[in-house]
């Protein structure tokens, strides 16, 4: 909640103005109980008295031509009663800014205000006298309580100004984590829908060719039937994941949460959000079921593992599957039917998944509306970028010179920081 500074009782126009109308009373009235005490006659040392107390309106901007008109009026008699305020003055709004000259303000003081007569100075009683009460309850005792209360507003200040500048950075913090949040599930819900969801349209599309066959249409619908329970059950755990939190499920067994999964024998490991059950070839399964799942649709696709399987953490693993799931969505999109190769390569501390497609066989089918059938929004490759880069790997992609495209990612084979099985 952001805080609303309290408005001040009386507003500093209101202080100065009945500041002034204090010291112009108590100014008038010395002169006119002491007429000839000043440099004009009993009719303008009144009006000499009024004027020097007027500059103390601008004591907030200009202290220092309050306090010269103040000095003034003290050496010439007319009005003692403004030099205590313009001090208290010079120390509240200079203080904070320059004590130099709130210092050198003291010296004047007490060089001005000094007595001028020889004869006072003769008298040990007479130059205390003068010093308690013209220059310390005058001049120094208001210039001290001007300085702590400058400086005390100005630490204030510095408070309330770090408070707001802390507030406005955890704001921005905050606006900060919320994007992020909103990026990762945007990535997370284009990985868990777009391969499925890819299948059933492509599955959907050469249902309508092969209504003539009865078992083949059996067989396309189990496919689409499959591919749409596992959508559904990977979107339950990543809403599940995104509700709960990664530690909420830790206990639970994954079969409550994937049991249309588990009936049909198509579960995908890969989404399980705790990494459980992951063993040293749990990647190359998980990967070969994509590669099943694309070959079902009409797309030749081959896997190539090189090197020893080895148990991955939970991010590299995930990674390695995202990569080989976008690279085979984007096939269907773009390169319908073309020739695709999956090469998994472990390595002592890294593993490189690599997938390869030849130039498509066939024109992509277009919708019955002329639009695409796999449309795409273009953000498949950055949001596979960043997921690789947050499992500690790097990743390439481009297209190859016979007029296929090919991802390659390298990723390491425990995340830096982590545990090998994963959080």
């Amino acid at each position: 909640m952001v805080p609303v500074p309290r408005a001040p009782l009386v507003s500093a126009r209101a202080v100065d103005l009945g500041l002034v109308g204090v010291v112009l009373l108590f100014s008038v009235w010395n002169s006119v109980q002491n007429p000839y005490l000043g440099p004009a006659g009993p009719w303008g040392n009144p009006v000499l008295a009024v004027v020097s107390a007027l500059p103390l309106l601008v004591r907030r901007r200009a202290p220092e031509l309050v306090l010269g008109a103040a000095l003034l009026a003290k050496v010439l008699q007319v009005s003692p009663f403004a030099t205590p305020f313009a001090f208290y003055a010079e120390g509240a709004y200079r203080g904070p800014h320059s004590r130099l000259v709130v210092w050198v303000s003291a010296g004047v003081g007490l060089v001005v205000l000094a007595p001028w007569d020889a004869a006072a100075w003769s008298s040990l009683r007479t130059v205390t006298l003068w010093f308690a009460v013209n220059f310390v309850f005058s001049c120094l005792v208001p210039l001290l309580l001007g300085l702590y209360v400058g400086q005390r507003r100005a630490v204030v200040a510095g408070l309330v100004e770090r408070a707001e500048r802390a507030e406005r950075e955890q704001r921005l913090v905050a606006e900060a984590a919320r994007e992020q949040e909103r990026r990762r599930i945007a990535g997370e819900m284009h990985d868990v829908v777009s391969h499925q969801v890819s299948l059933i349209v492509v599955h959907a599309n050469a249902l309508s060719a092969v209504t003539h066959d009865p078992e083949v249409t059996g067989e396309t619908a189990e496919i689409i039937r499959t591919a749409g329970r596992r959508a559904l059950t990977e979107l339950r755990e990543m809403l599940g994941l995104l509700r709960n939190g990664p530690d909420a499920g830790a206990g639970e067994p994954r079969a409550a949460e994937g049991s249309d999964t588990a009936q049909d024998g198509s579960g995908d490991g890969a989404h399980d959000p705790a990494g459980r059950g992951s063993g040293p070839g749990a990647a190359v399964d998980r990967i070969a079921e994509l590669a099943d799942g694309s070959r079902t649709a009409g797309l030749p696709v081959t896997v190539s593992v090189e090197g020893t399987p080895q148990r991955l953490a939970e991010p590299v693993e995930r990674a390695a599957h995202r990569v080989v799931q976008e690279a085979l969505t984007n096939v269907h999109k773009h390169a319908p039917g073309a020739t695709t190769r999956i090469r998994l390569v472990f390595g002592p501390r890294a593993v490189r998944v690599g997938v390869v497609n030849g130039p498509p066989e066939r024109p992509a089918a277009p919708a019955d509306d002329g639009e695409p059938l796999l449309p795409s929004g273009g953000h498949g490759l950055i949001g596979l970028t960043e997921r690789v880069r947050l499992a500690g790997g790097t990743i390439e992609s481009g297209p190859t010179g016979d007029g296929g495209f090919r991802v390659d990612a390298a990723l390491p084979v425990s995340v830096p920081g982590t545990a090998a099985t994963g959080a």
